[in-house]
């Protein structure tokens, strides 16, 4: 970094937005807001240089708007809307600050989109790698939060748009594809915004009993939910909603398990199959994908058989399961 860091917090001090409800933002050692009575959603997530993208071929403004994206996607499956922001940058001797500068300029598009206002967080050196890491807070506005652990026996389990697409983007750069968000499978992978109007949908007709977004991989995070819902999953392998490029060449695979999707995998009673019928005839991308029964796990079928997936998903600390 050819600045100091305080100059460094001068200059990212524009990226401020001002609201009536912060008393005190940027600047200070906390920020200050007014917060009206309720119940608010707390979440954290981060990203890390060469383990959540690389340079080399994703941009540091896609990498701003993927790091909110991704703190969004957690905060509306719990049923709430994002309000505020803190951000923490580790800063290698390799970056420098254009690359931060778009890096806030990308977080801030992608924060104006939700409403979202940076109240401010902390900028530290770091030996090698880059990361961004953020806190992001959210108020509830269902009945009671979502989350992943109120799934009910013989509930239907839906599902927000397409698999796969983020991991076969993802693959299309690393075989030395241009960073075009022309198209859609790169688009995806370097900014995977949310379907926050499909949500919108979701959450007023109020039938949702648990949720969770997809990041790590349908199967992986799927078990997850059931495990926190004390429950089991049987989907239809058919059933799933992927690119047809993905069928053609053999790679379902991606779509089970290929991750960073950031849709939103939910369930509801099979007695109100109606409303998402009504929703899916606007317009919205919903799929029925499998139902919730007794037991644990994960039960995937093809052809009326079960069947082990390749890869579950991806799981920090290990290897691809």
């Amino acid at each position: 970094m050819e600045i100091k860091e305080n100059e460094l917090i001068r200059r990212l001090k524009r990226f401020e937005k001002s609201s009536k409800e912060v008393l005190r933002g940027i600047g200070d050692d906390g920020a200050v807001v007014e917060m009206a009575q309720g119940s608010y959603v707390l979440v954290q997530d981060g990203l890390a240089e060469h383990i959540h993208f690389d340079f080399a071929f994703m941009d540091s403004y896609y990498v701003g708007k993927k790091a909110i994206y991704v703190n969004v996607s957690d905060i509306l499956s719990m049923g709430a809307t994002p309000l505020y922001f803190l951000v923490t940058i580790g800063i290698p001797e390799h970056v420098n600050f254009k690359q931060i500068n778009r890096l806030y300029a990308g977080m801030g598009k992608a924060a104006k989109e939700f409403n979202t206002i940076l109240l401010g967080g902390d900028t530290i050196e770091t030996k090698r790698d880059f990361f961004v890491d953020i806190s992001m807070v959210g108020k509830l506005v269902t009945n009671r939060y979502l989350g992943r652990d109120n799934a009910k026996e013989g509930d239907l389990i839906g599902l927000t748009g397409q698999l796969g697409e983020s991991a076969y983007g993802l693959s299309l750069l690393q075989k030395g594809a241009k960073a075009k968000v022309s198209n859609r499978f790169i688009n995806r992978h370097i900014s995977p915004k949310p379907p926050y109007s499909l949500w919108k949908e979701l959450i007023k007709s109020d039938i949702t009993n648990a949720m969770m977004d997809i990041s790590d991989g349908l199967v992986i995070d799927l078990e997850r939910m059931m495990k926190e819902s004390r429950k089991s999953a049987i989907i239809d392998i058919d059933s799933l909603p992927m690119p047809d490029v993905l069928k053609k060449n053999g790679l379902e695979h991606l779509a089970l398990g290929g991750g960073e999707d950031y849709q939103l995998l939910f369930t509801f009673p099979p007695q109100k199959i109606q409303i998402i019928e009504n929703i899916t005839n606007k317009g919205f991308p919903v799929s029925i994908i499998g139902k919730v029964a007794k037991g644990k796990g994960v039960r995937i079928l093809k052809n009326g058989k079960v069947i082990k997936p390749d890869i579950k998903g991806y799981e920090h600390f290990g290897d691809h399961l």
